[in-house]
């Protein structure tokens, strides 16, 4: 994978979260873009478990990336009229 699709899904708006896979099928999580540290054109991202755990990721060995649906920025309003 080139780095700088990692760096663009990374920095998207709004943000999607997304799953890396890697070479030999991890699979690895990314719910919020403070999790994941990756400076453009570097060979490595550092991602950040919500369990404190931390993966250090060779970016030349993702495969795919997964992508879920955009996170809303905030709550949506209830309707005005109750309903």
């Amino acid at each position: 994978m080139r780095q700088e699709n990692l760096y663009e899904t990374i920095h998207a708006q709004p943000f999607r979260p997304f799953t890396l896979v890697t070479a030999d099928g991890s699979r690895i999580e990314i719910s919020h873009p403070e999790f994941i540290a990756h400076f453009k054109g570097a060979r490595t991202a550092l991602v950040l478990g919500e369990d404190e755990s931390i993966k250090i990721v060779d970016v030349a060995l993702i495969t795919t990336i997964e992508m879920g649906p955009p996170v809303p920025a905030g709550p949506i309003a209830p309707e005005p009229n109750g309903a």
